[in-house]
């Protein structure tokens, strides 16, 4: 019993190996991955037999892998050349495993810059008859068929057009109502009178011009390394390129290539059917080169340089718009900023290699809409009209802002006694252009609030000095200076942007109160002697009177006991 549940477990483990086997064995760097592995590859390889890819290939850094040959790819495979890494398409294609499209038109209905096809007649004999279809979900209403300047509207999902035999070769071109949107799917139906039919699954074969596709990208090659290319092709890729891509040849359905800054574009390549209207994103720093190569129509061009920006204001209450802005120049919404002052663009369109081969360069301009501060709120805007640079992270600049510098802090005299106060004069320069109305606040070398009677406040046009006067007491004797700056804005978003940092006074003793009393030393004695003299003479002379008082009163008494005697004697 034991033996058979033994046997059964080992059975049971070599299954489940033999299942997960594919997904844990190594996968050769010789050929393409398969089923949806990974490889890597290092060293040097060569590709030289058509195959099949379906999986993930990374070339590692200091490694090559050379392909001599066509891979079918498919969906969802990555190609990953790391930095350092190479990847050389010595003749080589890398074709999607699907590839068919819907094609959009460019809502344009100028002559010449219509999206159209091109029919070939030479295979025409007897007539035929053209079916044109409208991509899955969608239908041909609004817009028309012209042939030979004739214009036939389409109705429906399928426009059927009639061709007779031994006729010209010809342009189908398409018009219609620009708000509305037509996507035609690739598939194209020749039906002859003799009932036979030719099926075009895609227009690879077919010229074609102004025209994008809607469809997806169906694989991806990174290029943090280096990709080369001589007479290759690569059909049905997005490719995203941070290191260098040097391919002469076919760029079909592969288009825009996203580059960034740091990438260096070199290609001589007829380049088809994009997924925007250009073949190659650039940042304001990639390296481009496209000499030699050739894209279809009037409308799809060989690049663009765009750019996301920010504009670092000083104050954070600021609101602009910019005028002939991206392309076609246009004038923004206004644009406010944020706490930190900075305020962040619509992606912007500033270079253009159209398919003509000229290049457009945009100009555009900052226009202040408003800028206050508390320096400013009764006055004008701050900021003036500037030039947009081209740069990721721009610092407003402008002749129009204020910047204060304390000059000198100078007291009337060096010393002064604690009880009194003494007069101070401040001199402040605006060496910017903006008007500002400022106060100064003052602290002692402790830290402390000076007193100086409150804020002094002056408006100091630009290009002006001005002084301000007000009165500092100390309480304490003994040398010691003011430091005063002047008050920030709270809108300011870059401290000390706008100058006014704190400057020290000169110096001044404060002595004690000392001069003061003893000045008035000598007149108590002289009040408490006059004082004391007044209040003696009115005692002597009270005593005097009351001496007086009772002699007379004694004399008084004196003489009436005489006269009582006298009558006694009688």
């Amino acid at each position: 019993m034991n033996k058979t549940i033994m046997r059964s477990s080992l059975l049971f483990l070599m299954l489940i190996l033999m299942g997960v086997s594919p997904i844990v064995s190594s996968v050769s760097a010789s050929e393409p991955p398969d089923g949806g592995a990974s490889i890597t590859i290092t060293g040097e390889h060569t590709w030289s037999q058509d195959d099949h890819l379906n999986g993930t290939v990374i070339v590692s850094s200091g490694a090559i892998l050379t392909i001599q040959s066509e891979l079918t790819v498919s969906e969802g495979s990555q190609i990953i050349v790391e930095a350092g890494g190479t990847i050389n398409l010595d003749e080589g294609k890398l074709i999607a495993e699907i590839n068919d499209a819907a094609y959009t038109w460019m809502r344009n209905n100028d002559l010449g810059s219509r999206s159209r096809i091109f029919i070939d007649n030479s295979t025409i004999e007897d007539g035929a008859t053209l079916a044109i279809h409208a991509f899955e979900g969608t239908i041909l209403d609004g817009f028309n068929a012209v042939v030979d300047g004739i214009s036939t509207p389409m109705i429906g999902t399928q426009h059927n057009i009639s061709f007779e035999s031994n006729s010209d070769d010809t342009w189908i071109e398409f018009t219609g109502i620009q708000s509305l949107n037509l996507i035609l799917d690739s598939i194209l139906i020749f039906e002859y009178e003799d009932g036979t039919t030719l099926n075009f699954d895609n227009w690879d074969a077919i010229p074609h011009e102004n025209w994008m596709i809607t469809s997806e990208n169906h694989f991806d090659i990174n290029i943090l390394g280096e990709l080369r290319g001589t007479n290759a092709s690569i059909v049905g890729a997005e490719i995203i390129v941070d290191g260098t891509m040097d391919l002469n040849g076919i760029l079909a359905q592969s288009t825009p290539i996203i580059a960034s800054n740091d990438a260096q574009i070199h290609l001589e390549a007829d380049m088809r059917d994009s997924r925007d209207d250009h073949h190659v994103t650039a940042g304001i720093d990639t390296t481009l080169d496209l000499q030699g190569s050739i894209v279809r129509g009037t409308l799809v061009d060989f690049w663009e340089r765009q750019l996301e920006q920010q504009i670092q204001f000083r104050a954070n209450e600021v609101i602009a718009s910019m005028t002939d802005f991206g392309y076609p120049p246009e004038t923004t919404n206004p644009i406010p900023v944020d706490a930190n002052g900075l305020m962040t663009l619509p992606k912007r369109t500033v270079e253009i290699g159209f398919s003509d081969g000229s290049v457009w360069n945009e100009q555009a301009t900052i226009v202040i809409n408003s800028y206050k501060t508390a320096w400013n709120a009764q006055l004008t805007d701050y900021g003036s009209n500037e030039p947009l640079p081209i740069e990721s992270l721009t610092n407003y600049t402008s002749s129009n802002l204020p910047v204060l510098s304390i000059d000198s802090i100078t007291p009337e005299q060096e010393t002064n006694s604690v009880d009194s106060r003494i007069k101070m004069n401040a001199t402040i320069t605006n060496s910017g252009g903006g008007d500002a109305r400022i106060a100064l606040e003052c602290f002692l070398g402790n830290g402390s609030v000076a007193d100086v009677g409150g804020y002094p406040i002056l408006e100091i046009p630009g290009g002006e000095t001005r002084s301000v006067e007000f009165n500092w007491n100390m309480f304490e004797p003994g040398n010691t200076t003011i430091s005063c700056g002047v008050i920030q804005p709270s809108q300011l978003a870059v401290a000390g942007s706008y100058g006014g940092e704190p400057v020290d006074s000169d110096e001044v003793m404060w002595t004690a109160a000392i001069q003061q009393e003893s000045g008035l030393g000598v007149l108590p004695i002289i009040v408490v002697v006059f004082i004391l003299l007044v209040g003696g003479g009115i005692w002597i002379l009270q005593v005097s009177l009351s001496a007086e008082k009772a002699r007379d009163e004694e004399k008084k008494e004196r003489s009436s006991g005489t006269i009582e005697n006298e009558d006694v004697n009688e």
